[in-house]
């Protein structure tokens, strides 16, 4: 009878081993979530990335980056991937809610004292990740409310924690005076931007130690964007664009510097890993081969390098062409997470969780993507499948690979105004929001002629027209959803 009652207690340990194991093969631990966000990081910038291009010029750049070419190595790169703006407010609404920056009313970059901002009914992925007790923290650029008004913080937009700027780090990179901890401006502080704010995501990370709730972090790089500044030990390895190659450089060693902490604290097992840039390059080469840089809706304005790693979980060393977009974060990661998404607004992005788990690898999207800026031409951008149908308002431009965007710029400063007058958003800009449409148009299949050079939409009447009211719909919906923020009632 012992015998028999031991095998029984073994069967039923081995039956419940079992069991275990399959739930944790199915269901992992909650991922922690860290997302790494570049400023004005252009698709050839890394040179993972680079190393897959065929084509390259003399102006290609010079900068390395091993650091976050080894996250690549060990994770997902995607080569069709576009971010939420081709300047980056839109753009990081677009990353956080999983919504259209243009149905946020997110319409430009965001100056000092207007009204637009993340409102905060919006919610964010820090807010969603809430649900299943998440701890959040943000760290870096925030540039999504207006300085000098009452808008909401990170601290009101679901971080627990945050070491942040409004926009880019004052005077540059080096020794920078503008950092905010939660609601107090902190200083000077010596160092580099990029080691800045990681050195204290990794302090945030030591006081959680003891925290066994999973943790979301954002850590948005200001570099490389303007004012650029780097060691000279890196600048000195380049002949052209020293400070700004320098400076991604030096963001490298800040990756590597986290992931070593992570390492050796045994969080890389079960860290989601993110890494990607807001918009593209305003330097020369640094899209490469993509036409066109930031502030412009072509290729080279939007399509970025996105690199998602989770150890054991999605394949690595992999190479996707799916086509994704900024939205498309949100519902990916609440999928990840088991997280239930609101349903009482639209969520424009679509969940990738089976292409990131290896589960597929082809992926169609169920709507196109869409892009709206009415500062420059072309105005409106639609991918649908291979096809890109970009609408201006003005004729559409010669053939560049760069183009000037204080020349080319839609608002110009009026006789007597200071240059740079226009950038910021004001009401003339709304009045114009309301009524603007594009009425020229051209179509590029961006597999074949990823540059751009043949518009071919002469050969395609019924594709083009189709395209068309699809884009005007959509440009005319999100603009109604994201309302006029000098209306006066």
């Amino acid at each position: 009878m012992k015998i028999k009652h031991n095998v029984i207690t073994l069967l039923m340990c081995l039956f419940l081993l079992n069991s275990y194991s399959q739930v944790k093969q199915e269901n992992p631990l909650r991922p922690n979530i860290i997302i790494m966000l570049a400023d004005d990081l252009g698709y050839d910038d890394l040179s993972c990335y680079r190393n897959q291009n065929d084509i390259q010029s003399e102006n290609a750049p010079s900068s390395q980056t091993p650091f976050i070419d080894n996250l690549a190595k060990e994770g997902m790169c995607f080569t069709n991937f576009y971010s939420g703006a081709a300047v980056c407010s839109p753009s990081r609404a677009a990353l956080l809610t999983g919504r259209n920056a243009t149905r946020l009313g997110i319409y430009n970059f965001i100056a000092p004292g207007v009204p637009m901002h993340l409102e905060n009914e919006e919610i964010t992925i820090a807010e969603l990740l809430k649900q299943k007790k998440y701890a959040t923290a943000h760290f870096g650029k925030w540039h999504l409310t207006s300085e000098n008004t009452n808008q909401p913080q990170p601290l009101d937009q679901g971080f627990d924690y945050a070491f942040w700027t409004y926009n880019t780090s004052k005077p540059s990179h080096k020794n920078p005076v503008n950092y905010i901890k939660n609601r107090d401006d902190v200083g000077e502080l010596k160092g580099y931007s990029s080691h800045l704010v990681v050195g204290e995501a990794i302090n945030w990370l030591e006081k959680n130690k003891a925290n066994k709730t999973p943790f979301y972090m954002n850590i948005w790089f200001n570099e490389p964007h303007e004012k650029v500044a780097a060691p000279d030990s890196l600048k000195i390895r380049h002949k052209n664009n020293k400070d700004y190659y320098g400076c991604i450089e030096n963001m490298d060693y800040a990756v590597g510097k986290l992931m070593k902490y992570l390492k050796e604290n045994e969080l890389d097992e079960n860290t989601i890993i993110i890494y990607t840039s807001d918009n593209g390059s305003k330097y020369e080469g640094s899209n490469i081969p993509l036409r066109g840089e930031k502030c412009f809706q072509y290729e080279g304005g939007i399509r970025v390098p996105f690199i998602a790693f989770w150890k054991g979980m999605f394949p690595a060393g992999i190479k996707s062409d799916v086509v994704g977009n900024f939205t498309d974060v949100l519902p990916t990661l609440a999928s990840l997470t088991k997280t239930q998404v609101r349903q009482d607004r639209t969520i424009d992005g679509e969940n990738l969780s089976n292409v990131l788990l290896g589960k597929t690898k082809e992926y169609q999207r169920k709507e196109p993507i869409f892009f709206y800026r009415y500062f420059h031409d072309p105005i409106c951008m639609l991918r649908e499948g291979n096809m890109v149908l970009l609408g201006y308002q003005e004729k559409p431009k010669p053939w560049q690979v760069n183009y000037n965007a204080a020349e080319e710029a839609l608002f110009q400063p009026n006789e007597g105004e200071p240059k740079g007058s226009q950038w910021r958003f004001q009401k003339n800009h709304m009045d114009a929001i309301n009524i603007q449409e594009p009425r020229y148009f051209e179509l590029y299949n961006v597999e074949t002629d990823l540059r751009q050079h043949t518009n071919i939409a002469l050969g395609n009447a019924v594709l083009l027209d189709k395209m068309k009211k699809m884009m005007l719909k959509k440009r005319e919906e999100m603009v109604e959803e994201g309302g006029n923020w000098y209306k006066t009632n």
